[in-house]
């Protein structure tokens, strides 16, 4: 018996699985059904149920109305987010979208922006947006009228935007200077300011089900959607619908914003977008034949699908040298899943995440993070295949040493895979070249409680055990380390080692493990 038929029947499930895409549009059929039980299980958790298969059965056939759902939104809603989130993207806005959208207004004598941040968590995304907007106006700021809409499913996310009070961990790097002329000090958290607190409009709306357009709440004739990391969640034919009722939402010249992980949603429901910095754009004829509209100017990368359909590379680095120059960049327009390079019986797909792991390999970032990319906007990638793009985005940007963005997308490989041991041994990683060994340690905890068996992390626990004078259970770690690597040949290479064969690290081990000798245990 596995773990769902020991928790409900399989009509039980059958059901629960349907009702969460029918009213939150969450799919979770398939090998995901696992994560539906465990969302449920913790929140029958928090709520003390003593009976889960009786407590999960009721939630399966009781009526779901609006009250239901809101109890149940907290097992389907993610709270991850920070200020400045894809600071990229934002970048891309202030130095390519808004400039010529402010131009086009100041001529045409139509001062007014509606922006939406839609599923905006804690608002952390809607308070960036507005700070932005107000910097590029500047002083004529009073003379514009600035529409901040702000959404979310769940309304405790929603009391706590309205209230905006936000601990450190809204603050991801080194931000004093901006945190000081935002927000006010209350007690140990940070408050938006007044002047900017009182400037969105938040309320609760329901991507799935609620209607849109919808003129009464602001929903019509909007210049700038953000929608990421919701429809990652959704089934294909109801993201699909989504998108293209939120496209029904724009002014002429709008945009939706999605994340990185959701380009190839968009290309699998028949749409043509352009990166926006890390952020997939659609304008509102994303759906037509016709190309974006040229005061849009785009900083998306060459499409290496395209060279990719057209010849064989002889090799990663060639392939990449001889994409299109930034100059001429255009829409990416096709289902790489289905298109296959007529020289290879590989799909265009497989192609470019071969491409991506060759040239990370070889230390080329940027080609290796242009790749990947177009690998994310590829049509029919499953949610693992997601998750390793984003690891291995993450690993390029760490060994740039630019730490802001690997955490980026740690937390994107994790909203896809919570239960990642290789993306939080990726994070102690990178804890430890920021120089935060307790941060390490923690991070190297819930790789090894998700993973038991993994060598390197043992390892890596052992040397900052011993950093921090904990002899003692830094020996524990390198004799668990010895005793898994004595288990398997030692010309095998191991996971994560970048080449390290367990030979080699066993060496290492034992060196360790008489050093240690020679030290007084604590």
């Amino acid at each position: 018996m596995n773990v769902a038929e020991a928790l409900c029947s399989p009509r039980v499930l059958e059901v629960l699985i349907s009702k969460v895409h029918q009213h939150l549009g969450a799919d979770f059929s398939g090998e995901r059904s696992a994560d539906l039980l465990r969302r449920f299980k913790l929140l029958a958790a928090e709520q003390a149920v003593t009976d889960l298969p009786v407590w999960l059965e009721a939630q399966a056939f009781a009526d779901w109305d609006a009250a239901l759902i809101q109890a149940l939104t907290p097992a389907f809603t993610v709270g991850e987010t920070y200020f400045r989130r894809d600071a990229e993207a934002l970048d891309w806005l202030a130095n390519n979208y808004f400039p010529p959208l402010l131009k086009h207004r100041r001529l045409a004598g139509q001062r007014h922006l509606r922006i939406w941040s839609a599923a905006c968590c804690t608002g952390e995304e809607a308070y960036s947006l507005l700070f932005l907007l107000d910097q590029l106006l500047g002083a004529e700021r009073p003379s514009w009228s600035l529409t901040v809409l702000a959404s979310d499913l769940n309304s405790d996310s929603l009391a706590r935007a309205k209230q905006a009070d936000y601990g450190q961990n809204a603050f991801r790097s080194n931000e004093e200077v901006f945190r000081q002329h935002y927000f006010q000090a209350k007690g140990r958290l940070w408050q938006v300011r007044p002047q900017w607190r009182e400037r969105i409009h938040f309320f609760q709306h329901n991507l799935a089900t609620g209607p849109l357009p919808d003129p009464a709440r602001g929903l019509s004739e909007v210049d700038l959607i953000l929608c990421r990391n919701v429809l990652m969640y959704f089934s294909p034919e109801r993201a699909a619908v989504t998108l293209r009722r939120l496209l029904s939402c724009l002014t002429r010249d709008g945009l939706l914003l999605l994340s990185a992980v959701e380009a190839g949603i968009a290309t699998q429901a028949g749409l043509s977008g352009f990166w926006a910095g890390c952020n997939y754009a659609l304008s509102a004829s994303s759906h037509l034949p016709a190309p974006r509209p040229a005061n849009l100017p785009s900083t998306a990368p060459p499409l290496l699908g395209s060279q990719l359909r057209k010849q064989v590379p002889a090799s990663a680095t060639a392939a990449v040298d001889h994409a299109p120059s930034p100059a001429a960049q255009a829409p990416v327009t096709s289902n790489c899943m289905a298109a296959e390079s007529p020289l290879s019986a590989e799909p265009v797909h497989a192609q470019l995440w071969q491409l991506a792991r060759q040239a990370q390999a070889g230390g080329q970032h940027a080609q290796a993070q242009q790749a990947l990319l177009e690998y994310l906007a590829c049509a029919g990638l499953g949610q693992a295949q997601k998750h390793h793009a984003c690891l291995l985005m993450a690993r390029s940007w760490a060994d740039q040493q630019r730490s802001a963005e690997a955490e980026d997308w740690l937390q994107r490989a994790l909203l896809l895979e919570p239960n990642s041991a290789s993306a939080y041994w990726l994070m102690a990683l990178l804890a430890q070249q920021n120089g935060i060994p307790k941060a390490a340690l923690v991070a190297l905890q819930k790789s090894l409680y998700l993973k038991p068996d993994f060598i390197l992390a043992h390892f890596h626990q052992a040397r900052l055990l011993r950093t921090e004078g904990r002899l003692s259970a830094s020996n524990k770690a390198l004799q668990i380390c010895r005793q898994l690597l004595q288990q398997h040949p030692q010309e095998a290479l191991l996971p994560e080692g970048d080449g390290l064969s367990c030979g080699q690290l066993l060496r290492l081990c034992e060196q360790l493990i008489e050093d240690h000798a020679a030290c007084p245990s604590q």
